[in-house]
């Protein structure tokens, strides 16, 4: 990957710089290797609590005010989000603003206070979250998914964590995973934009001298995909929302690219298999898509819907019906061109800001284990054949592996197993 900075700290935090000289921005993020699927059975939702509560107060920027003070001042963009298998806090910045973002960042991830009258308050509003996601159809239905899908691998923990759990976490608790989480080994810091490694790693070396050494927090056990079928009524939605989901390869896997194509064939755009089939001829929805959903050992390429009650049991035999069609007779050689220019076009689209370019250089490192230029990733893509296509589907759209959540069931009128049933 041509002008981009790499090394390891003999602490083991991993830093990678692409300077682009043709912004005026540049984009920093501090990635935490640790996510949801990393807590023990007694800490599900830390990772998310952490992420909230570090903004709580700091060392140099002790209150939620002071801090909201200072990313004001930096005219840009701070933000902070919990996956299943990072954490992350980054900013978006001009350049000369960035010795302030590194400082403001560093020291959430090094230096928070956890004040016990502050955590108590960004309890309730996290509390809050899990109420509210719980009232959004297509989060909650998805989050059901999960939960069955790599039922009892810590993969199936919520990101938002379990209310019940989450209303017994204070400065103890945070502490703790803290300390045991945020550590030199978990770290990896991306950047992008206006910026040269050697000014960068100047102001960084501070903020890596003030992380706690020693053994870091575990990485989560494996987890293993398992068929299921889960009917939920909720009788305050209108409509019922589906995620059917079948076994998918991980981030690693060298059938990544395939799969990912295969993704756009089904439910990728407006010419996709689904779209056409369930929305433009059969008008049994007004939005499905497919989309993949890798990790470090595992996947899961997903199909998201949502119907009326009396049609869901026609779309899933349909949506099943097509899967069916695809795995016996695999695509056509149109397909596959158009699925590769969407997933062509969006490569490129994401590489154009400093943000996306930093975001990049995390997700290849973190997920994928090396850097790859634009141009070879192009290539990846374009070396995936039909052949490959067909025989990824026949891998992977078996109907005996598959999982399904549908929220929302009227009684009489849940999903049963032979609507799986091609």
């Amino acid at each position: 990957m041509d002008a981009t900075f790499r090394t390891v700290t003999s602490e083991g935090t991993e830093i990678l710089v692409e300077t682009l000289p043709q912004v005026r921005s540049c984009a920093l993020g501090f990635w935490v290797r640790r996510g949801s699927r990393h807590e023990g059975a007694a800490e599900e939702g830390l990772a998310h609590f952490l992420e909230h509560t570090v903004f709580k107060g700091t060392e140099h920027f002790p209150t939620p005010d002071e801090l909201a003070a200072a990313t004001d001042r930096l005219g840009g963009h701070v933000d902070a989000f919990t996956g299943k298998e990072v954490a992350c806090f980054y900013g978006k910045v001009l350049a000369d603003q960035l010795p302030d973002l590194v400082r403001l960042l560093g020291d959430l991830v090094t230096t928070p206070r956890f004040d016990p009258e502050e955590l108590a308050r960004e309890r309730s509003v996290i509390l809050e979250e899990i109420a509210q996601s719980e009232d959004q159809p297509d989060d909650w239905v998805s989050e059901l998914f999960y939960g069955r899908f790599w039922e009892g691998s810590p993969l199936a923990h919520p990101i938002l964590g379990r209310p019940e759990q989450v209303a017994t976490y204070g400065p103890a608790e945070a502490r703790a995973f803290f300390e045991a989480t945020y550590r030199p080994e978990n770290l990896v810091i991306t950047a992008a934009g206006a910026l040269e490694p050697e000014p960068l790693m100047a102001l960084l070396r501070p903020v890596l001298d003030r992380l706690p050494r020693g053994t870091a927090h575990g990485a989560g056990g494996p987890s293993t995909p398992r068929p299921f079928l889960l009917n939920v009524p909720r009788k305050d939605l209108q409509q019922v929302n589906l995620v059917l989901g079948f076994p998918a390869p991980s981030h690693q896997s060298a059938d990544r690219a395939a799969a990912n194509l295969l993704s756009h064939v089904l439910g990728g755009g407006a010419a996709s298999r689904l779209f056409l089939e369930l929305r433009e001829r059969r008008g049994l929805c007004y939005q499905v898509g497919s989309y993949l959903s890798p990790y470090a050992d595992t996947g899961a390429l997903q199909i998201a819907a949502s119907c009326a009650a009396a049609q869901a049991r026609e779309l899933v035999q349909r949506a099943m019906a097509e899967c069916a069609r695809v795995r016996e007779r695999g695509v056509e050689a149109d397909e596959l061109d158009r699925a590769k220019l969407q997933a062509r076009t969006s490569l490129v689209f994401s590489q154009e800001s400093s943000s996306s370019r930093m975001f990049s250089l995390a997700h290849q490192a973190i997920h994928q284990g090396r850097l790859q230029s634009l141009d070879d990733q192009m290539a990846e893509i374009e070396a995936v054949t039909l052949a490959d296509l067909a025989r990824v589907a026949r891998e992977l759209l078996e109907p005996g592996r598959i999982g399904l959540s549908a929220l929302g069931t009227r009684r009489g009128g849940e999903i049963r197993p032979k609507d799986l049933v091609a």
